[in-house]
């Protein structure tokens, strides 16, 4: 009854999904930072215009000794202020499911976040601020970049979960490739508790939408649990018991289970990301995002 009710009453949300420009912008953030700089000293040199006497000019020389303590300041509080926390998901189906391997650029440098067709990342973080992030083919430099995500805003002690998914060569009513974003929220789970975010990345036309219902041992249907489940839909922030998961699903929504996932025993008083992503070919899998970053996959029995 407690996992009926929870799953029946938990939101269907839609991402956010980031626009993708085909290169890095040409305005970038140095350049905003340096417009910004060239105003102040303006400023500063209008004031100094106004100076009349030796008194003024202590006046005005403390008031600009003030004001580079200040920026200094501000530079130090953007540098190593609040941090906000970002971790990835690899799901975009490649051609054949080859060459999937990206790395990932922030604000045109290089941290070192490489993955491949579902692979994930542990948590990043990240200063208070807007980014820039490229997707390169693995090996490249920042002139190979295929997509920009630009102005991801991330805000202090908020964890985000990224994810890319869709075809890069969609057939009709496929998912285009894409990238999207949900907040999560880890506070108070209880131990005997697993939180579950239930995404629908499985970008097959065929899939959207889908029916989700719970099973017996033999993949018979028992319960429904989400009901026109789309495609980059999600259900967030359930809680279930700790235990295994009999999950199908109904693709032509008629009761009829058409593929069955046995979920093993997840850990508890942890958040989980589980994706429903689907492979070139169109099989499906269930892949969970773990807390240290690490994926367990399921696939479909028989």
């Amino acid at each position: 009854m407690k996992f009926h009710s929870l799953i029946k009453t938990a939101a269907i949300a839609s991402f956010l999904t980031i626009p993708l420009t085909a290169c890095p912008s040409d305005d970038g953030g140095d350049d905003e930072v340096g417009e910004e700089e060239d105003d102040t000293a303006g400023e500063t040199t209008s004031g100094e215009d106004t100076t009349e006497d030796g008194s003024t000019e202590e006046e005005t020389t403390e008031e600009e000794s003030t004001t580079e303590e200040e920026e200094e300041t501000t530079e130090e509080e953007t540098t190593g202020g609040d941090e906000g926390r970002v971790r990835l998901m690899h799901l975009g189906v490649f051609p054949g499911d080859e060459n999937t391997g990206v790395d990932i650029f922030v604000n045109g440098e290089a941290p070192g976040i490489t993955f491949e067709f579902k692979q994930g990342t542990d948590y990043v973080a990240l200063p208070v601020g807007t980014y820039d992030f490229d997707i390169v083919p693995a090996g490249g430099t920042i002139d190979d970049s295929v997509f920009t995500v630009e102005g991801f805003a991330i805000e202090a002690g908020v964890d985000y979960a990224v994810f890319a998914s869709g075809y890069l060569d969609p057939g009709d009513g496929d998912g285009e490739f894409g990238v999207a974003f949900f907040p999560e929220n880890p506070a108070d789970i209880a131990e005997g508790d697993t939180r579950l975010n239930v995404i629908h990345a499985a970008a097959l036309g065929a899939f959207n939408p889908v029916d989700v219902w719970l099973v017996d041992e033999n993949c018979d249907p028992t319960m429904p649990l989400l009901e026109d489940f789309p495609y980059l839909g999600g259900a967030l922030d359930f809680d279930v018991p700790v235990g295994p998961l009999s999950l199908g699903l109904d693709v032509g929504q008629d009761a009829t289970v058409d593929a069955c996932f046995f979920v093993p025993e997840l850990p508890g008083g942890a958040l989980i990301n589980v994706y429903a992503v689907n492979t070139s070919e169109g099989v499906p899998s269930l892949i969970a995002h773990l807390p240290d970053g690490s994926i367990a996959e399921v696939n479909p029995e028989g």
